[in-house]
């Protein structure tokens, strides 16, 4: 394929967007007209699950292909910034075969911060705004924070709330930033924008609310102190938690807006649109609030819409973020180093079923998902659900499926079958053996 004929690609990540809030999987709300249209036109996967909660593991995986690794030797900070910079990236990959690549992420576990700049030609993250004492104040404060510094947490919040900045940033702040890019961007070329509309706390525009009011943005920010302050697991009223879900909705909407307003600015370009959410949201569907990192539906089940690729249909089939990677080099007409599918390859081989990990407290948590089942494994818990007659998981059938239960276990541990990614995990463990990490 000669490079006048690749495809210009842009990847336009929501960040906590759940699959049931979109419009196009079902929900009554209209929350997602521009997605609707995408979808209907283009190819939405019905089963697209994260491979892995919160941003900083889905967006690893997204990014190289590959999982974040869940291994208690494999930390938060230096060496979760090392699976990013260590790997190939889908930026890398276009960069070096001629493709221009810009990006935009106001969320700082998807920053340069993290090693997600690599293979960009520009990044912009605002981590570098207002250089000088001050900022560089800030900047502590924002690396304390983000590596879990307690008081710095708050005072992280407190200035986002004061400045709107990161997760309070509204799109419309920094969209002439994407024009200006494309203006000077050579084609083919590959955008990325990750949209924090959706991510708590929740504060769209005045004019653009439809289900909640004025009133309602700053009568929640107590109850975001309560879901913080909590632990994630605060004690809503029905009325408290129908104005998060209020909000929430209205936040949807109006990052759906971004999406018409890029769709219809790049129109002369022809791009592929690859649309999708990096996790989903909780409300109190398991006794928690927000996107912690567990594998529950949903946080797991994310909408996935790939446009203007010559594709169409819906596809039933359960897929994992991580095969993003892949099929945007594909699109690309990129050789690659990512060693799964991507979402347009046809494979006799392709698994009925995906993995989802994580690393938490002190716990490594993977799930097994296929089209209509669930099964959960973190230490000795083991958890199975049917997902057809309950997709709320409300309902453990680990105990009454001992013989589905193992058979899924035994899914779960043949999938460790990366060898790159198990030697990094060794290689791991005798560091710190050997005393070469700190943790």
């Amino acid at each position: 394929m000669s490079s006048d004929e690749r495809r210009n690609v842009v990847l336009v990540t929501y960040d906590s967007l759940r699959a049931d809030h979109c419009g196009c999987y079902g929900y009554g709300r209209n929350t997602t007209p521009t997605l609707d249209e995408m979808a209907d036109s283009g190819l939405l996967f019905e089963n697209a699950i994260a491979s892995g909660v919160p941003t900083i593991a889905s967006m690893t995986s997204v990014m190289t292909g590959r999982h974040s690794l869940a291994s208690p030797e494999i930390g938060f900070n230096e060496q979760q910034r090392e699976q990013v910079t260590s790997r190939p990236t889908i930026a890398e990959v276009l960069s070096e075969s001629g493709y221009s690549t810009g990006a935009l992420s106001p969320n700082p576990p998807a920053s340069s911060y993290f090693g997600f700049d690599s293979g960009f030609d520009w990044f912009e993250d605002f981590l570098a705004e207002d250089r000088g004492v001050l900022e560089r104040a800030w900047r502590r404060i924002f690396e304390s924070s983000i590596e879990g510094g307690g008081l710095s947490t708050y005072l992280r919040l407190f200035r986002n709330v004061v400045t709107q900045s990161e997760v309070l940033r509204p799109w419309e702040d920094f969209y002439d930033e994407i024009l200006a890019f494309r203006e000077r961007a050579e084609e083919p070329y590959f955008l990325w924008v990750l949209l924090l509309e959706p991510h708590h706390p929740w504060m769209p525009p005045s004019d653009t609310q439809q289900w909640s009011s004025r009133s309602d943005k700053y009568a929640a920010f107590r109850q975001y102190w309560e879901m913080f302050d909590s632990g994630w697991t605060p004690d809503f009223s029905a009325a408290e938690h129908q104005r998060l879900i209020d909000l929430y909705d209205d936040s949807i909407r109006y990052g759906d807006q971004f999406l018409a307003r890029l769709r219809d600015d790049l129109a002369d370009d022809d791009p592929v649109f690859v649309v999708h959410a990096d996790h989903g949201e909780e409300f109190g569907e398991h006794g928690r609030y927000g996107h912690q990192p567990y594998l529950y539906e949903d946080l797991t089940h994310v909408p996935l819409v790939v446009w203007n690729a010559d594709e169409r249909g819906r596809v039933e089939q359960p897929v994992e973020l991580r095969q993003l990677a892949p099929t945007i080099a594909e699109l690309g007409g990129a050789e690659h180093p990512f060693d799964v599918d991507g979402l347009l390859t046809d494979s006799e081989e392709a698994r009925p079923w995906v993995v989802s990990k994580v690393f938490a407290e002190g716990n490594r948590r993977a799930a097994v998902r296929t089209r209509s089942g669930k099964y959960i494994e973190e230490s000795d818990r083991r958890e199975l659900y049917d997902l057809s007659a309950d997709p709320d998981e409300q309902r453990d059938r680990s105990d009454e499926n001992p013989q589905s239960s193992a058979a899924f276990g035994d899914a779960l541990r043949s999938h460790v079958h990366d060898e790159q990614e198990r030697r990094a995990v060794e290689a791991a463990r005798e560091a710190v053996t050997e005393g070469e990490v700190e943790l």
